[in-house]
C-alpha cells in the first residue's frame, strides 16, 4: 500500500514538473553570482528551486535529528555515570558500616568526583571524616562540594558542623546563618545556630534563635522549649552592662514566667543595683511564698539594716521554717546570733545541725570561737573546713555536675544548667 502511494506521487510530481516545463518554455537570465549568469526555462528553474528546498528540508530534518540523537547519547551517559556514581557510593556506605575506612572513602570520592550533582557522596565522605575526628579533612571535602553546588543546604549545615567542631565558632555561626536566611523555620539549623550562640555566650542572639524555633513547633512539643526560651533571655538579662537595662529585661523575664525563680532572685538583686531595696524585699518575699529556698532568706536578711527589719526577716522565716533544709535554718540562725553578740545561742543552733562536718559549719564554728578568744579551736575548725572543701570552703555548689561557687548562681557555666546551685547544707 505504501509503495503504491510513492509510485503515485512520483507519477504525479513527475506529470506537474512536465507541466511547468510545458506552460514555461521561455527563457530567463538567472545569476548566480555577479560574474556568472544563465539562461535557463523557466520551468526547470522552478523545478530546480522546489528540488533545492525539499533537499534544506531534508537536510534540517537530518541535522534535527542528529542533535536529538547527540542529546540522548548525552542523556544515557549521565545516567550511566550516575548508576556507576550511585553503585561506588552504596558500597562506599556498606564499606564504611564494616570498619572498611580507607576503601570506603576511596569509594565515595570516586563516587563525588564521577557524579557532580552526587551530594550524597560528598556528605558521606565527610561524616567519615568527622566520625574520627579529622575535621580538617572533612571541611575541606565539603568546602569542595560547595564550589560545586553553592545552594546545597545540607552541604552548608555539615560544614557549619565540621567547623563548629574544629572550634571555629565564629565561621559556623557565619555558615549557619546562611541556611537560617534561606530557610527560616528549618528546626534543625535553628537548633545548632542556638547552641553555637548559647557556647559562645551571645545570649541574646540564642535567644532570638530559640524564639524561632518555638515558633516552627507544634502546640504540643512547646512546653520545654519555651522554658528554655526564659531561660536564654534570663541570661540575656543578666549579661547588660546597664543596671537599669538589666532590670527591665529581667522584669520581662519574670512576666513570662512567674514561677522562674533565677529570675525572681535575680530581679531583687537588680532593684537593688537601682536603689529600690523595699522593692527588692517584697519580690523576694512573695517568691519566698512558693519557693522556700535558703538563698531567699539569706538575700533578705543581707538588706535588712537596721533591728527591725531583722525581725521582721526572721519572722518571715519562723513561717517557712517547716519547708526549709533544717540544718540550713540553724545555720542561719546561729549567724545571727553571733551578729547580736549571743554567743551562747549561737552555739545552740551549731548543735543542733546534723551535718557539722559541712565547711560552712565549722567556719562558723570558728567564728564562734574567735570572739569567745579561743584561738585554738578557732584553728582546729578552719582547718576542717579547708580539708574538707580547700581554702576557699565555698557555700554553694550546682546539684547537676558539682561545680562549686562562693555565691548562688542562677545558671552554672560548667554543665549549661539553671536553678542548680543550692547551698551546702540544702543541698
Amino acid at each position: 500500500m505504501k509503495r503504491g502511494l510513492l509510485i503515485l506521487g512520483g507519477v504525479v510530481l513527475a506529470a506537474v514538473f512536465a507541466a511547468l516545463v510545458a506552460l514555461n518554455p521561455g527563457e530567463v537570465e538567472f545569476h548566480p553570482t555577479h560574474v556568472h549568469s544563465y539562461h535557463p526555462m523557466l520551468g526547470v528553474l522552478l523545478i530546480l528551486a522546489f528540488a533545492a528546498g525539499a533537499v534544506f528540508v531534508v537536510l534540517g530534518g537530518g541535522l534535527h535529528q542528529l542533535s536529538q540523537s547527540i542529546g540522548n547519547w548525552r542523556t544515557r551517559r549521565g545516567a550511566r555515570a550516575a548508576a556507576v556514581a550511585g553503585a561506588w557510593h552504596e558500597a562506599g556506605e556498606a564499606a564504611a558500616w564494616s570498619g572498611e575506612l580507607e576503601r570506603s572513602r576511596a569509594l565515595l570520592r570516586k563516587a563525588w568526583r564521577r557524579h557532580a550533582g552526587n551530594t550524597g557522596a560528598a556528605l558521606a565522605l565527610a561524616s567519615s571524616y568527622m566520625d574520627t575526628g579529622e575535621y580538617a579533612a572533612a571541611q575541606e571535602v565539603l568546602t569542595a562540594a560547595l564550589e560545586e553546588d553553592a545552594n546545597d543546604p545540607d552541604l552548608r549545615y555539615a560544614l557549619g558542623e565540621a567547623l563548629r567542631r574544629q572550634g571555629n565558632a565564629a565561621e559556623a555561626i557565619r555558615m549557619l546563618e546562611t541556611v537560617r536566611v534561606r530557610f527560616p523555620r528549618a528546626p534543625r539549623a535553628l537548633i545548632s545556630l542556638r547552641e553555637l550562640y548559647r557556647e559562645s555566650e551571645r545570649w541574646g542572639d540564642a535567644a532570638d534563635v530559640q524564639a524561632a524555633y518555638l515558633d516552627s513547633l507544634p502546640g504540643k512539643s512547646r512546653a520545654g522549649e519555651r522554658e528554655r526560651l526564659v531561660e536564654l533571655r534570663y541570661q540575656a538579662a543578666m549579661a547588660l552592662p546597664d543596671a537599669g537595662d538589666r532590670l527591665a529585661a529581667l522584669d520581662a523575664v519574670v512576666q513570662a514566667d512567674r514561677a522562674f525563680l533565677p529570675g525572681l532572685i535575680s530581679l531583687g538583686d537588680a532593684l537593688v543595683d537601682n536603689r529600690r531595696v523595699d522593692e527588692a524585699k517584697k519580690v523576694w518575699e512573695k517568691a519566698l511564698r512558693t519557693h522556700p529556698r535558703l538563698v531567699l532568706i539569706e538575700r533578705l536578711l543581707a538588706h535588712s539594716t537596721t533591728a527591725r527589719e531583722r525581725e521582721r526577716t526572721l519572722a518571715v522565716l519562723g513561717k517557712h521554717w517547716h519547708a526549709l533544709p533544717g540544718d540550713g535554718v540553724h545555720l542561719i540562725l546561729a549567724r545571727v546570733a553571733l551578729e547580736k553578740g549571743n554567743l551562747d545561742g549561737a552555739e545552740r543552733e551549731l548543735q543542733a545541725i546534723a551535718k557539722q562536718d559541712a565547711p560552712t559549719v565549722q567556719r562558723t564554728w570558728a567564728d564562734l570561737f574567735r570572739q569567745r578568744g579561743d584561738a585554738e579551736a578557732a584553728w582546729t575548725s578552719l582547718t576542717a573546713a579547708a580539708d574538707r572543701l580547700g581554702a576557699a570552703a565555698v557555700d554553694h555548689r550546682c546539684t547537676n555536675c558539682g561545680h562549686l561557687s562562693e555565691t548562688w548562681l542562677g545558671y552554672c557555666p560548667s554543665c549549661g544548667r539553671w536553678d542548680t546551685y543550692r547551698a551546702g547544707l540544702e543541698a
